[in-house]
């Protein structure tokens, strides 16, 4: 079992939040460089100097694109006393260990499920198991955000980063996936967190999908959007193209393969292990026949799973020949009718969810 995640408050305008992010886990900020620094040069090619240095090219693009981000991740290197730069680094961290590899590493990490009110019998539903480097999991953080003429929101990242998975007082929450295809070249763009982060900063289910589907993009990604209001569809991205995926008799899961018939005859699809091609059917499976009453901890209980283990929904730690090893680091299910998120760190079958609210209006 592993320790809770620290839950961490902030509030106030964007560097604020930045700085205080960067004072309240300046040890996991410290951790999380100390798994990606080197690891961009082991995994990409990159030296230290390499990486900084396409880090300020995509601060550029992050700037340009959204001050306020760029200024809270400012804030984070004040708070933590780290570099700027490597910060923007590791809010980059897909994007150069993948996007810069030209999709030859195949995706293996996470999976993602939605039930909507048609499968629960009241609301919506988000469940996922991150599934990452071991080491992560002492590296992430949960962060109750009130920031200033945007909407509150909880998220769960590695200490540093300003998004990944999370949810806002609107009723929106995102979840994401790993996938790499053939259109993965380097190209420069929104990095993963910050787009998830921009997702949440809008208070319109409208407004998140033209976020995803119309910023550029430097790597692929997955990214789950649902909306308490009952509404959920699956954004498959590349740093070209966007392809829909959407729930059946009120729910979804995925896993890191285009589950998309045009991205697959596209032929940009080619990149995934095979534990992929079963872990999101192995969700649909335990949860399929419970439709119309799936709840919170039938969700949880299919997250526990161990299907093909090692490479099983709940995974354990292992190696994958030519890459990291990985486990999942956390496991999360949001619920959003009652608006809160369950947070268990590392495997779900050994360690208990704690209920995480959004921040006090």
């Amino acid at each position: 079992m592993y320790t809770p995640f620290p839950v961490h408050a902030i509030e106030g305008s964007a560097h604020d939040c930045g700085e205080a992010h960067g004072r309240l886990a300046a040890d996991r900020v410290a951790k999380t460089l100390d798994i990606y620094l080197p690891s961009f040069e082991r995994q990409a090619g990159l030296t230290l100097d390499e990486a900084r240095a396409r880090a300020r090219v995509f601060a550029d693009t992050i700037r340009t694109l959204d001050t306020g981000l760029m200024q809270e991740i400012e804030g984070i290197a004040a708070g933590s006393r780290q570099r700027v730069e490597d910060i923007v680094a590791v809010n980059c961290r897909t994007e150069l260990l993948y996007g810069a590899a030209m999709g030859t590493r195949p995706a293996t990490e996470c999976t993602t499920i939605v039930a909507l009110p048609e499968a629960t019998g009241r609301g919506v539903i988000v469940g996922k198991n991150w599934d990452w480097r071991d080491g992560c999991v002492d590296s992430i953080v949960v962060l109750k955000i009130r920031q200033t003429g945007k909407p509150r929101l909880t998220l769960i990242v590695e200490a540093g980063m300003v998004g990944r998975d999370g949810f806002n007082e609107d009723g929106l929450a995102i979840c994401g996936n790993l996938l790499v295809s053939n259109e993965d070249k380097g190209h420069v763009g929104v990095p993963i967190p910050i787009l998830r982060r921009q997702v949440l900063d809008t208070r319109h289910f409208y407004q998140a999908i033209d976020r995803l589907v119309r910023s550029p993009r430097g790597a692929s990604g997955n990214y789950l959007l649902a909306h308490r209001d009952g509404v959920a569809i699956d954004f498959e991205l590349s740093p070209v193209n966007a392809f829909p995926v959407y729930p059946e008799r009120g729910l979804l899961t995925h896993s890191n393969h285009f589950q998309s018939p045009v991205a697959q005859a596209t032929g940009v699809a080619k990149f995934y292990t095979g534990d992929s091609l079963y872990r999101d059917f192995r969700a649909r499976q335990l949860l399929e026949p419970k439709i119309g009453r799936i709840g919170v901890d039938d969700v949880k209980a299919a997250l526990r799973d161990h299907f093909g283990a090692p490479r099983a929904i709940c995974r354990h730690p292992h190696e994958y020949p030519g890459q990291e090893p990985t486990m999942t680091v956390s496991s999360q299910v949001f619920d959003l009718d009652a608006g809160v998120v369950h947070v268990a760190a590392g495997q779900p079958c050994t360690s208990e969810y704690r209920e995480v609210g959004l921040p006090d209006a």
